[in-house]
């Protein structure tokens, strides 16, 4: 890409295809001057257009607008991106989420759509530029987007505020993010005013930062990127970096240098206008005069490689004035320096990090089993499962209904199941392990398996080999569960029993059919060896089958931990509210009475006010870490381990 703009060549595809789906907009905001009535591209249009974004390899989709949703089929569009594997972030004004439109949201995976809210302040501040009741009706298509998604059983969908900081809200803009917190907002992307023209309209030019406000907006940058600074990596987050909040002064009043702000239209950005027309800056602010081509009569690759390209880039590559302040794409990419300082401190983090494990050191010994979630999909008609039928639907549309351990082999190698969303990649498995062996940790055990079952992942016979191999080396745990409902436990995946390395087999007979379990337990048999244990889990309620536990020959333990030898495991069922912990409680002792067993001593699993006792930590298949493995919508997230680490968000490390 360094290459691309420094030759003027398309030696790189672009970063994104960015799509005006349409420039029609239900609301008159007084800085705008980009939506209007024109033509449009019909829904299979764009849809050939995102499929030829895919076949090329462009990593990012953008649908812009206008108000994407004033197109009735804007929900169509969203979903087919996402099919094609496109992780897709939305700009809308959020007045038009009616609830039908976000319960269609809602079947689209929470991970691959996110939204950013356009929210110019508070009540006051937002109508007074998108007039009178547009604050309350953003806030409504927030507040059903986050319904539809707790009615459907998803995680937590990114939900950001896109938020100018103006003139009229630069003195209370801190409270304006604090508001946003409190509503239930995931951060906020703080924006500048587009660089206006001479002839801008004057309630537009009140917004702008003139020079005696610039001192004002000089403290409150500084304040914000000192925010910046702190923040962690979960929680409420501005998006921008604290060198940028604090260049925001420089900005209204014409100080920054161009490479402060270069230009990257044309190398990182293949931009459609809602008609089909490829368009870009002409060096004076107008993208229409910018045209070079239209998809409507050229490929996607045709335009990039265009001459006409080639022209308008040698335009914007002698602009020097910044439209915006930021190039929102590769900001460090135009600096040679720059990117030789990244590579050298990526060759000494890598060298530091090597040197440090020739140095002995003893491994810290935690108490706490660490779970990954391979998956969270999950097949099962258990009542008490919290995962969604729904994703094992769509990971399955277009297969049989029946599916053996066989079959399932058989469409994964033969690519007939989409693993796009709702598996965890084996760099993040990689990730997380090469974290602990840095700090040394070991946890009692680790665990595949919280909301999805495990064996359903792609790679699950190669990440679980990866783990006994460490855990047999001394390595990140002492051993090794995997829970498992014995359905996709074909032969291939039962032969890791003989791989060294302590390890427990938990055989969910909640979730698994009794001729699943039985068969996955023969197999294990067939292939274990002394370090490997086997369990038939079976949670504890008033449908456990107690005459057919009596004429089992394998020992009946009970209990909130698994025993440690082969046994029937009896396991009490834990729940948020403190009564329906008791029934639980009281439904393992009436089991154990009627088997001939009294228990005592039993764990006190009564909620606490510091909740130590939810102190479990699980890796989320998309890398978010929680404590709590009841909050299945991780709406709490105490970490992200694809943006920082575990040893530091759990352990200060």
């Amino acid at each position: 890409m360094y290459l691309s703009r420094r030759f003027n060549r398309s030696l790189a595809p672009p970063d994104r295809v960015s799509l005006n789906v349409t420039l029609r907009c239900n609301l008159t905001c007084s800085m705008c001057t980009t939506c209007y009535d024109a033509p449009e591209l019909s829904l299979e249009e764009i849809k050939g257009i995102i499929d030829q974004t895919a076949d090329w390899g462009v990593e990012i989709f953008n649908p812009l607008g206008g108000e994407p949703f004033m197109r009735a089929d804007i929900e169509e569009i969203l979903a087919y991106a996402v099919q094609r594997g496109f992780y897709v972030t939305v700009t809308t004004n959020g007045t038009l989420i009616t609830e039908r439109r976000a319960a269609r949201i809602a079947e689209i995976p929470a991970d691959r759509l996110h939204f950013n809210i356009s929210l110019d302040g508070d009540a006051k501040a937002n109508d007074e530029i998108r007039s009178s009741g547009m604050w309350a009706r953003a806030i409504q298509g927030l507040e059903r987007l986050r319904a539809a998604d707790g009615r459907a059983g998803n995680a937590r969908r990114k939900i950001l505020a896109n938020t100018i900081l103006h003139a009229r809200n630069v003195d209370r803009f801190e409270a304006i993010l604090d508001e946003q917190a409190e509503l239930g907002f995931d951060g906020v992307q703080i924006l500048n005013l587009f660089r206006q023209t001479d002839d801008v309209p004057a309630e537009a030019s009140a917004l702008w930062f003139h020079p005696e406000r610039v001192p004002e907006l000089s403290v409150l940058a500084e304040r914000l990127a000192q925010r910046a600074e702190r923040q962690g990596v979960v929680g409420y987050r501005i998006q921008n970096s604290p060198e940028s909040l604090r260049r925001l002064p420089q900005y209204y009043t014409d100080a920054l240098a161009p490479l402060d702000a270069p230009c990257w239209a044309g190398w990182k950005e293949l931009y459609i206008n809602a008609d089909g027309q490829a368009i870009m800056c002409d060096g004076e602010l107008d993208f229409l005069r910018g045209g070079f081509g239209n998809v409507r009569e050229q490929t996607l690759k045709q335009l990039w490689s265009s001459p006409a390209l080639t022209e308008r880039r040698r335009v914007v590559k002698q602009c020097s004035t910044p439209c915006v302040q930021d190039c929102y794409l590769r900001e460090q990419s135009d600096s040679g320096g720059d990117l030789l300082k990244d590579a050298a401190l990526m060759v000494s983090r890598r060298v530091l990090d090597r040197a440090r494990r020739v140095v002995p050191r003893a491994a810290e010994k935690l108490q706490d089993v660490l779970r990954l979630e391979l998956t969270d999909v999950c097949p099962c008609e258990w009542s008490d499962c919290t995962t969604p039928r729904h994703r094992w639907d769509q990971l399955t549309r277009g297969v049989p209904d029946v599916i053996s351990a066989e079959d399932w082999a058989r469409y994964r190698d033969t690519g007939q199941v989409d693993f796009g969303r709702g598996f965890m990649g084996f760099d993040v498995v990689r990730k997380v392990v090469e974290d602990l062996r840095r700090e040394r940790l070991c946890f009692a055990a680790i665990a595949v398996r919280w909301r999805g079952e495990p064996l359903l992942h792609p790679q699950a016979r190669d990440i679980i080999r990866y783990l006994l191999g460490l855990i047999a080396d001394g390595e990140i745990a002492e051993r090794l569960i995997i829970e498992t409902d014995g359905r996709f436990l074909s032969d291939e995946i039962a032969e890791l029993a003989s791989v060294p390395g302590a390890q427990c087999w938990v055989l969910d007979g909640d979730r698994g059919a009794p001729s699943d379990v039985a068969h996955a337990r023969t197999r294990l048999a067939a292939h274990r060896h002394r370090g490997v244990q086997v369990l038939t889990a079976i949670t504890a309620s008033e449908h456990v089958d107690v005459g057919e536990l009596k004429q089992q020959s394998m020992p009946i333990r009970f209990g909130d931990r698994p025993t440690d030898r082969d046994a029937i495991w009896i396991r009490r069922a834990v729940h948020d509210h403190y009564l329906a912990d008791q029934a639980a409680t009281d439904a393992l002792v009436t089991i154990a009475y009627e088997l001939g067993q009294v228990l005592t001593n039993l764990q006190d699993n009564r909620p606490t006010a510091g909740g130590s006792e939810l102190r479990q930590p699980t890796i989320s298949w998309d890398g978010k870490v929680t404590l709590n493995p009841r909050d299945v919508q991780l709406a709490a997230p105490q970490g992200d381990v694809v943006h920082s680490r575990l040893s530091v968000d759990l352990y200060g490390r």
